[in-house]
């Protein structure tokens, strides 16, 4: 399993799109949004305004997905690393993201009862398997 390559190059897409991520993740972002869209529709009718919000939507979740990707992709890697660390941890579990769901769901139910959970299974475990069924956990 190949992990996706966390080094870029200064000025690339990839530091655009973490620039334009927080600088449109706050409350002043948005409350220009709010005051051009008022001042546009006053201007240029609700057609042209309608499809110029779109656009500009449509681009500002493909720079934020980018921004998730990698976050994402940096979580799994630290994850990994401190399962290869931990001499006790399962090594089946390395890399569990890029699996089916159904193998997920597996691997938090061949949980091994030690003894220390009172012969309880484990709540993760179930939470895991009823997310995965399509079933709904209040508990969440």
């Amino acid at each position: 399993m190949q992990k996706p390559s966390l080094a870029r190059a200064p000025g690339s897409f990839a530091d655009f799109a973490t620039r334009v991520a927080r600088l449109t993740g706050n409350h002043w972002a948005f409350l220009l949004a709010a005051g051009l869209v008022a001042a546009s529709l006053g201007i240029f009718g609700i057609a042209v305004t309608n499809i110029a919000i779109s656009i500009v939507t449509l681009l500002i979740v493909m720079l934020l997905q980018n921004t998730q990707n990698r976050d994402s992709a940096a979580l799994h890697l630290k994850l990994d690393e401190m399962v290869r660390a931990e001499p006790e941890a399962r090594d089946d579990v390395r890399g569990v993201e890029s699996r089916p769901a159904h193998e997920i769901d597996d691997l938090g139910l061949d949980q091994p009862d030690d003894g220390a959970s009172g012969g309880r299974s484990d709540p993760r475990a179930e939470r895991v398997s009823v997310r995965s069924k399509g079933g709904s956990d209040p508990g969440v």
